[in-house]
């Protein structure tokens, strides 16, 4: 049976990365943000940034990483000047690095199943997701959710021992929201507390996932196929789950999902495939989308990424950090 969504990034896309498109007659604008996005390079997935012009146009793709393990699922620090990410070495395993490459380092034991890493608001601890048994293909795994020090320290769970709870996000106002199928046969987003406390199912129709929070912490953004027709798009909500807003009106064989907000609350990235059946089909085509929070706006930066695992997220910028 084909999965919703990815299982978890060891599942690699087969895509080459492709050159920019040319914009004639629009110039650049300088400082207008970088993304961190997947691509699929020398047989395996490997971390890219790129710059992204006030109209949302990419340029100048560079590869952050270049190890012989596959490396998905990137997240940048609070202050923009490091990124955690999953790397498939040893198992899988959570990993930091600086912005421009230097000081790679593993978090997890070895081996070890850890996958889907994103850091806290304070830049202080990472939320991470440990697999409790060996992934076998189709069969979702049971899993923890847990929370460590950015250097490995004082790691303890969070949310324990749940069918497939993955992805998890913390917001400034202390929640984490994450996709799971604890409850259901379809994927489904919850959010609790950054203890484990309060936990609270958000979504109930159809398959929703990949949820993130917008700078605030007000809203959450997340890819749904509950419009049926084997579409999948991006929906907002309030973070209680109110308020439910589509922000993307695309047909098979387009798709969109996978979204990231910008610091400033601006603007969304997000990925945008053909033929990828709801971001499961590794022989997709796929690009870094952006948009305006409310749907409109909608742009190609031109770069090709991973078909599966696309993982845009948009740097931080330090002096919003400051304020």
């Amino acid at each position: 049976m084909r999965q919703f969504y990815r299982p978890f990034a060891v599942i690699l896309a087969l895509s080459t990365f492709a050159p920019l498109h040319a914009q004639p007659g629009r110039a650049a604008a300088s400082g207008a943000g970088r993304i961190a996005f997947v691509s699929w390079q020398s047989s395996v997935n490997e971390i890219y940034l790129m710059d992204v012009d006030a109209w949302g146009v990419g340029a100048n793709p560079a590869r952050l990483t270049n190890d012989a393990d596959a490396e998905n699922y990137p997240s940048w620090s609070p202050d923009g000047k490091r990124l955690v990410y999953q790397r498939d070495f040893n198992g899988s395993a959570i990993y930091v690095i600086d912005a421009d490459g230097a000081n790679q380092q593993r978090l997890s034991p070895t081996p070890g199943f850890d996958a889907t890493p994103s850091w806290s608001p304070d830049g202080a601890q990472i939320v991470y997701v440990r697999l409790l048994e060996v992934p076998q293909p189709n069969q979702p795994p049971m899993t923890d959710i847990r929370v460590m020090n950015v250097d490995g320290t004082g790691d303890h769970v969070i949310l324990a021992n749940t069918l497939f709870s993955v992805e998890p996000r913390w917001s400034v106002n202390d929640q984490i929201v994450f996709m799971s199928l604890m409850n259901s046969s379809d994927l489904q987003i919850y959010v609790m507390n950054a203890d484990g406390s309060d936990l609270r199912q958000l979504t109930s129709a159809a398959n929703n996932g990949d949820p993130v929070w917008s700078p605030g912490g007000n809203r959450i953004t997340f890819g749904s196929d509950r419009e049926g027709g084997n579409k999948l798009n991006i929906f907002a909500m309030n973070a209680d789950g109110s308020q439910l807003e589509q922000l993307t009106h695309f047909d098979p064989p387009y798709e969109a999902g996978d979204t990231n907000w910008s610091s400033d609350g601006k603007k969304i990235a997000f990925e945008w495939d053909i033929n990828g059946m709801k971001q499961s089909d590794p022989n997709a085509y796929a690009e870094v989308w952006t948009m305006n929070p409310d749907g409109s706006g909608e742009t190609s930066t031109g770069v090709q990424c991973s078909d599966v695992g696309c993982a845009p997220r948009w740097q931080p910028h330090i002096a919003e950090h400051r304020r």
